[in-house]
């Protein structure tokens, strides 16, 4: 896919989709002005992938128009919004491999829907995954078992999370 720099306007038609996804701010946190982006498009022009510095750190989904999250990416929304903001707080001692179960939640976002882009982190706001949302927080409290998160990319760790 040819990588080129995006214009002004596609910039702020990108800040607004980080903005109605992920809430008020997102769009300069992941794109902020000055900053060394590309995009790489697809042969009919449309944008797939935002790059900074030569990474991916966002990934358009062509079948909702919304963002998927590179670990650097979710690394910039943690510090851009306060928890439980975007997170569900796991566990320090699980070894996370293709999803987060109920027993392993120990928080969460309350205003996260199934579908939703989430971060994962331990009690102590450090990311360990990034993936999509399966149970929202509501329906988690009458479960014992079920997967609430998929993983999708996970920090890779020396021996455990």
């Amino acid at each position: 896919m040819p990588r080129r720099r995006p214009t002004e306007e596609e910039v702020e038609i990108l800040r607004a989709i980080l903005d109605f996804q992920f809430g008020e701010g997102a769009g300069e946190a992941l794109l902020p002005p000055g900053s060394d982006i590309e995009v790489e498009v697809t042969g009919k022009g449309r944008i797939r992938y935002v790059l900074h510095s030569g990474e991916r750190i966002l990934t358009l989904r062509p079948n909702d128009g919304l963002f998927s999250l590179s670990l650097e990416a979710a690394e910039r929304l943690l510090h851009a919004f306060p928890p439980p903001r975007l997170r569900v707080v796991i566990r320090g001692d699980r070894d996370l491999t293709g999803s987060v179960l109920v027993g392993d939640v120990v928080d969460m976002d309350p205003d996260l829907r199934p579908g939703d882009e989430v971060i994962v982190v331990d009690r102590k706001d450090k990311i360990l995954a990034v993936g999509r949302l399966r149970l929202p927080k509501a329906v988690l409290e009458g479960l014992d078992r079920g997967e609430v998160v998929r993983i999708r990319k996970r920090v890779k760790s020396s021996g455990g999370v």
